[in-house]
């Protein structure tokens, strides 16, 4: 597969992902909810590493890189997740995607500030184009 088809898949597979979030969340607590998902991400990526060999990799793994990923994890995965699903829960998903997914615009200026990234037109120009497409998608 070409990176454009891997792209497009994730579209495809992200934009189902808050459809069943917000069904699975009519009768369950976003806390309990959180952790049923995460339980299932557990279990399938533990047979997908036992099915591929590639659990070993783990030893490969130096320390610095396990407490970034530990703490993108507990950013992104349980923090980011638990306020989203709290925001589905209590709203409508065509409101809060939009706002939920412009997090590009917030990486790009922080990788800009931290990383030395720089900033150029066209990324700038995106990145308004970002915040206006949140804003036209909730007034209308």
């Amino acid at each position: 597969m070409t990176w454009f088809s891997w792209a497009l898949l994730t579209a495809i597979l992200w934009g189902l992902g808050p459809i069943f979030a917000k069904l699975g969340l009519t009768k369950s607590d976003p806390f309990a909810a959180l952790l049923i998902r995460s339980m299932g991400v557990f279990a399938a990526l533990v047979v997908w590493g036992l099915a591929t060999s590639r659990l070993s990799t783990f030893r490969e793994v130096e320390p610095r890189t396990w407490a970034l990923l530990i703490a993108e994890g507990l950013a992104a995965s349980v923090f980011g997740h638990f306020a989203y699903y709290n925001a589905l829960k209590l709203g409508r998903i065509s409101s809060v995607v939009p706002i939920t997914t412009s997090y590009p615009l917030l990486a790009m200026l922080l990788a800009v500030l931290l990383l030395g990234d720089r900033l150029t037109l066209g990324r700038g120009l995106g990145g308004a184009l970002i915040v206006l497409g949140v804003l036209l998608i909730q007034r209308f």
